[in-house]
């Protein structure tokens, strides 16, 4: 993210709770080679240590047996293409910072899943000039929309949006829903979503999930390979957005329900064994 603000924060112990697969999922298969994207959550740990990116760390190695390295989102283009190219699978935590990563990733070939609402437009998910909100909602108020707001609150095209638990699954029979449907609680606690309006998104977009009180508001989609980005140009690897944000604090992983534990494997599942097609 690009927040400027910081959480001092102390913790004991560190417990992951994750779900299995759901019914009827292809399980990924183990040790592939995973690389995680990772900044300092603006300033509040130094890099790739935040407890959302060790606890992602230590869920892909210890839970699912993959093989895991850590890159800084500063990592010269170069080298982080290089290693990207070279993974399964490359994965974006909230924890970068948007300007640091920028366009280094956008031509890689291996599929991508992106956490950071403020990457959707690099990566051509969406209009790069729509106006993005950090955060913010898809609307200004009761009745009011991105053309015309009516209230005070900040409006946008993409972004995250505060005080959420929910999502709601729009596609119940794609791999990505985990088997669920309907409306589903993410987050025990109310934190941020990542989202992006159908408006700004490009063309090849598919949704699973939007925000349960703005359904133009997408908060699980995705670009098959070949799919088309906004620009036109065809994608050269699966991208996910999944609607997983940090919070600069205690992290996604830590405030995630079971079903949100579900929803965020089967993205890994799903690009680990569709991420050449379908």
């Amino acid at each position: 993210m690009n927040r400027k603000y910081s959480v001092c924060l102390g913790v004991a112990g560190l417990t992951i709770a994750l779900a299995a697969p759901a019914s009827g999922q292809q399980a990924a298969p183990g040790n592939m080679n995973i690389l995680i994207i990772c900044g300092d959550e603006n300033g509040t740990y130094a890099k790739c240590t935040s407890l959302d990116d060790r606890s992602l760390e230590l869920h892909l190695r210890l839970n699912l047996g993959q093989q895991v390295t850590m890159m800084p989102d500063d990592t010269a283009e170069a080298d982080m293409r290089a290693a990207a190219d070279a993974a399964d699978l490359i994965i974006i935590p909230e924890s970068v910072n948007s300007g640091s990563v920028g366009t280094k990733l956008i031509a890689a070939s291996s599929p991508l899943i992106n956490m950071e609402a403020f990457l959707q437009d690099e990566f051509q998910f969406v209009d790069p000039e729509g106006q993005s909100v950090d955060p913010g909602s898809p609307e200004g108020g009761a009745g009011g929309t991105v053309e015309e707001p009516t209230g005070a609150v900040d409006v946008g095209h993409f972004g995250a949006i505060p005080g959420e638990t929910d999502i709601v699954i729009v596609d119940p029979s794609h791999a990505l829903a985990a088997g669920l449907s309907g409306r589903v609680t993410v987050y025990t606690l109310p934190a941020e979503i990542n989202w992006a309006v159908n408006d700004v998104l490009a063309p090849g977009v598919q949704s699973v999930a939007a925000l349960p009180d703005y359904p133009e508001a997408q908060s699980i989609y995705f670009i098959l390979p070949g799919g088309t980005l906004f620009d036109g140009s065809p994608s050269p690897n699966l991208r996910i957005s999944l609607f997983t944000e940090n919070n600069n604090d205690l992290g996604t992983y830590h405030r995630m329900t079971d079903d949100g534990h579900r929803l965020f494997d089967a993205a890994l599942n799903w690009a680990l064994t569709h991420g050449s097609g379908m």
